[in-house]
């Protein structure tokens, strides 16, 4: 029983812990440098990616030729693929980074939580 009960210590001592970290100044500015980030990238995705049947269902732009006999519809499809790569890579070049951040950010505090 007593064994139990040091473990729920030590537990809600790290909920106290974790609870501080995440109030803290630098994980505030990380929160706001991702969201920052994630929020723009997202609508721009959502609106490139829903465009396309938007402009394919009520408009006649698509339909014209862009290169030989390929219509504007096909160019725009294949640009989602590539839409999709770049945002892919973009987004692991920023994750790196603010995986980096919060590696600090939890080195910065470590003796807080080992506690």
């Amino acid at each position: 029983m007593g064994v139990q009960v040091q473990q729920k210590q030590k537990s809600d001592i790290k909920k106290v812990a974790y609870t501080s970290l995440v109030e803290t100044a630098d994980f505030q500015e990380l929160l706001k440098q991702k969201k920052a980030f994630i929020l723009p990238m997202t609508v721009f995705f959502f609106g490139f990616y829903f465009l396309l049947p938007i402009l394919a269902a009520y408009t006649k732009v698509l339909t014209h030729q862009a290169v030989g006999h390929i219509p504007w519809a096909w160019v725009y499809a294949l640009l989602q693929f590539v839409l999709v790569w770049v945002c892919g890579f973009i987004y692991i070049k920023k994750s790196e980074k603010y995986d980096n951040l919060a590696a600090n950010i939890l080195a910065k505090h470590k003796e807080e939580l080992d506690q």
